[in-house]
């Protein structure tokens, strides 16, 4: 297992161009990390890589992990109607 991936402060539009290919690396099976603790905005398209990540890792038998997570971000998430596991599973 590596270092957890730090999410951006802001993991929107303008961010995910620089994120997603690291996200998209690290799904090659066995265990992948998410450090959420310093996200100030969640935004649809990020929940959406990362819950894609997160069914692309339990396809290869791997799976994705939330190591920590902000009150915000949790926040914004059940404003989507999902729980930081639920965003892990890659089940809405």
């Amino acid at each position: 297992m590596t270092e957890p991936i730090q999410l951006p402060a802001r993991l929107d539009a303008t961010e995910l161009s620089a994120f997603a290919p690291r996200l998209t690396e690290a799904c090659t099976g066995g265990t992948v990390q998410i450090d959420a603790g310093e996200v100030t905005h969640m935004g649809a398209l990020g929940v959406q890589l990362i819950l894609a990540a997160a069914r692309d890792q339990r396809s290869l038998g791997g799976t994705l992990e939330i190591c920590a997570i902000s009150e915000r971000a949790t926040s914004q998430l059940a404003m989507m109607g999902l729980s930081p596991q639920q965003l892990s599973e890659g089940a809405p």
